[in-house]
């Protein structure tokens, strides 16, 4: 390369590393769900409540596509009944289910065999027994339906919680804390 093309190239980094450092990043545009959130929170202050948590999705998969958005009062939320919730958060604490229920979700309806497959491609060698031991955990969340002997296919009237569930468990997991460290008020 000639001192002449190099000194160039030199010059054009130097001008484009110059105009990086002077213009201002660009904030992110509010979403239509932080607009709503901000709705949300100047009610519960205008009416000196807890707050409302809610959720929204759009997806597309075997059994058709599907919209949803549910909102609950966080008062009701921090007072319920935990039982049923924890056997379900129980049937999803497992990796080969969480393999399972996302084979379900993408594909629709899948047998046995298929499920089986499934966990030998995630490194799990799984027997039948284990398999069906994870079904029946899956089935008894309601979170799985069998259609047929060795059929299974996701339970559609829980499918835009579950995941609800899993898009908000990636976030805790992969996520820094947003803002300060907050504890929540006691409901009462």
């Amino acid at each position: 390369m000639s001192e002449d093309k190099l000194t160039e190239l030199e010059r054009r980094i130097a001008r484009l590393e110059s105009q990086a450092h002077t213009v201002p990043p660009r904030l992110p545009e509010p979403s239509s769900l932080t607009a709503a959130a901000t709705g949300m929170l100047r009610q519960a202050k205008e009416q000196d409540k807890l707050g409302t948590v809610a959720y929204a999705g759009a997806a597309r998969l075997a059994g058709g596509e599907t919209l949803w958005d549910r909102q609950a009062s966080l008062a009701e939320v921090l007072s319920a009944d935990w039982s049923p919730v924890a056997a379900i958060l129980e049937s999803l604490g497992s990796r080969p289910r969480l393999a399972l229920l996302a084979t379900l979700v993408r594909r629709g309806r899948c047998t046995s065999t298929d499920l089986q497959e499934t966990l030998a491609g995630d490194g799990e060698q799984t027997t039948s027994g284990q398999l069906y031991h994870h079904l029946r955990a899956l089935q008894s969340a309601r979170l799985i339906t069998q259609r047929r002997r060795g059929e299974y296919e996701p339970a559609p009237q829980s499918m835009t919680q579950v995941l609800t569930i899993l898009a908000a468990a990636l976030d805790l997991a992969n996520d820094p804390p947003l803002g300060p460290s907050a504890t929540p008020p006691n409901p009462e």
